[in-house]
């Protein structure tokens, strides 16, 4: 009787070590991900709001804000416009981390950041053209990569700035986006592979919107490129400069960790192989 019950042990510890190991998160297809994209131009905000709330409608509701930790759904959205119209302009280096109580942490190979403002907005500090052909889409700030065109958003938990995370959808606004190749967003996992780029639309002195949203919660980061030059030239002929506003993403939640369930299932078969040798060993003698 102990022998059938010691087999009967065995086989449910490796059927349970079987069932950990399928239970493995693994990656899913490429060919199983589906991709939602939103995009608008046009000469203000007004052109693009309705895409905006549309995108805003993917991802869910409520805007968690700066609520710590990372919440069971929602989205979190970042508008650059504290201070309101009077805030003057602010720089920051890299990688930034003043906005990780929303689960953002910016890193570039430039210079750093500027938050434009007072006594110049829409970096008229930078080239006094610049107000001229950079608009608002929630007023009065925008955003801008100081030495570079290229920016990495990286997702953490909210209310750190080490603590990877995972989002299923981004989207930004874009303002004077001239050429059809040159402003971008790229998106990638935790592992680095890229998921996909998507170019943003385009509209002179005005304002564009890129959203995407992937069937999986599978985003680590997202590489932003604006224009094909950084702040600092006149805009115009070859030369594309681009400025940021609104960032809208879902709420980043936790990394999965497969280790985890590995280690499950690598010690209930550990404990299975002991029930057959005990029985082998009864066997023998």
């Amino acid at each position: 009787m102990a022998e059938v019950l010691t087999h009967r042990a065995s086989l449910v510890l490796t059927t349970l070590s079987v069932l950990a190991l399928l239970l493995l998160p693994t990656p899913a297809a490429a060919d199983t991900i589906t991709i939602l994209t939103r995009a608008a131009a046009g000469p203000d905000a007004a052109a693009i709001q309705s895409t905006v709330d549309q995108y805003r409608a993917d991802l869910g509701g409520p805007n968690n804000g700066i609520t710590p930790g990372s919440q069971p759904g929602g989205r979190r959205e970042i508008t650059w416009d504290g201070g309101g119209p009077v805030a003057p302009f602010a720089t920051f280096i890299s990688p930034m981390t003043t906005f990780a109580n929303r689960g953002n942490v910016y890193t570039t190979p430039g210079l750093g950041f500027e938050i434009s403002g007072q006594p110049a907005p829409e970096f008229g500090d930078i080239n006094p053209n610049y107000p001229n052909i950079f608009t608002t889409f929630s007023s009065p700030r925008l955003f801008g990569v100081l030495g570079s065109n290229l920016m990495d958003v990286h997702f953490t938990i909210p209310g750190t700035t080490d603590t990877p995370a995972l989002v299923r959808g981004f989207g930004a606004v874009f303002t004077d986006v001239d050429f059809t190749d040159t402003s971008s967003l790229e998106f990638f996992d935790l592992s680095g592979n890229s998921l996909g780029t998507f170019f943003v639309p385009t509209f002179n002195n005005g304002l564009s919107f890129l959203g995407v949203v992937f069937s999986e919660t599978s985003v680590a980061r997202v590489r932003i490129r604006t224009g094909n030059a950084f702040l600092g030239p006149n805009d115009g002929g070859d030369i594309d400069v681009v400025a940021l506003d609104d960032f809208i993403f879902s709420e980043p939640q936790p990394v999965p960790e497969p280790a985890t369930m590995l280690l499950l299932g690598t010690g209930l078969a550990g404990l299975g192989a002991t029930f057959r040798r005990r029985r082998q060993a009864r066997r023998g003698k």
